[in-house]
């Protein structure tokens, strides 16, 4: 099985490249591949439990949840942007069942997948 990681770098406000990714992600779980998701830069804004990117007029973060969880989707975030935008790991949502992953980790990790796509 192929392994397809979806790195998302903007952030959930004012964008919708988060909830694309997980629309992405969720439509290959029907083909032979096996995706995750990284969120890096200000894309790890998303997993603040206050992120609401709906009061701007984007779709609720939340809708993705049901299905990371009925898929079990791989979901990583850079530990050092979430330092940079003070996230402490009680304050990310559960839904996002996160995986931290160090700046230092980043090449061995992706190289670790047959495809990378960037959001």
């Amino acid at each position: 099985m192929k392994k397809v990681l979806f790195a998302v770098y903007t952030s959930p406000a004012g964008s919708i490249w988060i909830n694309e990714t997980f629309r992405s992600i969720f439509g290959m779980y029907g083909q032979d591949l096996e995706p995750a998701a990284l969120l890096l830069n200000e894309a790890v804004l998303a997993v603040h439990t206050n992120c609401k990117p709906e009061l701007c007029g984007v779709l609720p973060l939340s809708i993705t949840f049901r299905y990371i969880e009925k898929y079990g989707t791989k979901v990583y975030a850079v530990k050092e942007d979430l330092e940079r935008f003070d996230i402490k790991e009680d304050e990310i949502d559960a839904h996002w069942n996160v995986k931290l992953i160090s700046k230092n980790e980043l090449p061995e990790f992706l190289h670790s997948f047959d495809n990378v796509i960037f959001f």
